[in-house]
């Protein structure tokens, strides 16, 4: 493997820990919510903090675990389905570099993506949600929930910079492979599973991390950065559904298109065949017969479930909105 193209950190530690990324995601907001509500009780933030920064907070946190969490297991599904095109890709020329490739980046990229989107969404979202009371960048007047904000802010902006960067990359890089592959047998599109496979997944992790920033509509000054987070969400799991596929869909197109020539072809022979007496009926049929097969193919490979699925998934930011005000009551019943 290209040293310049080293595996992201956060990978590696997931990969060293035992056990599925999503337990430990799990177990890693688990850990930052310990180690912040112990510090509420023993630094005296319980004293200052109110239920809008508790809640704010919590979603914070909440949201930097999603975030790491989301960037590595994308990272390994594009691995693993990688090493599942194998079988049909392997003897095309670009295999070996972008399978060797997959999961990596060079290393200033991702530092760059995270850093950026630190800057536009961090930032941006910090100065939109600050309450008027509290000064957002003078580090002297913020409270305990304050640090943590920011703190939690950097740290998941960070991440999700990473997450959008690695999901548009490795989607190309299968969409690539798939387009060198020389030979395509449209009436077994099984092997190509794994394309729709990744583009779903894309399209589930960034829907979950709006669900997650969600939650930030029990307060009404997030609310004009949810509605911009939605509709780029959508936009963006749209996107991340179809890109894996572009590859695949223009061989498609293209083998299609040969398909239909040859049928076309051969009905201008079995026609003059049937004119002269010499063909038969039943010759012209099976091909038209066939004709039809090969125009319902779709030159986009997936199907009716698979649309259904990713229409369920957009419903899902809803459950969160749901979710959220249960939050809110528990937590309103926790601090009184």
């Amino acid at each position: 493997m290209d040293r310049s193209y080293p595996t992201p950190w956060t990978l590696r530690a997931y990969e060293a820990l035992p056990g599925n990324p999503i337990w430990l995601g799990v177990g890693f907001m688990i850990a930052m919510l310990l180690v912040y509500f112990v510090g509420w009780v023993l630094i005296g933030g319980a004293a200052s903090a109110s239920p809008d920064d508790l809640r704010v907070t919590v979603t914070q946190i909440l949201l930097t675990a999603y975030a790491a969490t989301a960037y590595a297991y994308l990272l390994m599904t594009a691995r693993r389905s990688m090493n599942d095109l194998a079988p049909i890709a392997r003897h095309t020329p670009q295999w070996k570099t972008i399978a060797d490739r997959a999961g990596t980046h060079p290393r200033w990229v991702l530092p760059s993506a995270g850093a950026a989107s630190c800057l536009l969404i961090g930032v941006t979202a910090t100065n939109m949600t600050t309450p008027e009371t509290i000064e957002p960048w003078v580090w002297q007047s913020w409270s305990y929930d304050t640090y943590w904000q920011r703190a939690t802010t950097a740290f998941s902006t960070w991440w999700m910079g990473c997450l959008f960067y690695v999901t548009v990359v490795e989607s190309a890089r299968l969409s690539r492979l798939s387009d060198a592959i020389t030979s395509l047998d449209l009436l077994d599109l099984v092997p190509y599973q794994p394309l729709i496979r990744q583009g779903l997944t894309n399209a589930l992790l960034v829907i979950g991390m709006v669900s997650v920033a969600s939650l930030f509509v029990v307060e009404a000054r997030y609310g004009p950065m949810l509605v911009g987070a939605w509709i780029g969400g959508v936009i963006f799991a749209w996107v991340a559904l179809m890109v894996p596929l572009r590859g695949i869909r223009r061989k498609i197109r293209i083998a299609k298109n040969q398909e239909l020539d040859w049928c076309r072809q051969t009905l201008k022979t079995a026609r003059d065949e049937l004119k002269s007496g010499a063909g038969a009926q039943q010759s012209i049929g099976e091909i038209i017969a066939y004709r039809t097969i090969i125009e319902d193919i779709r030159n986009w490979p997936f199907d009716n479930p698979t649309l259904v699925r990713f229409a369920l998934y957009l419903l899902i930011p809803l459950g969160s909105w749901l979710g959220g005000a249960f939050v809110e009551r528990g937590l309103d019943l926790f601090l009184s």
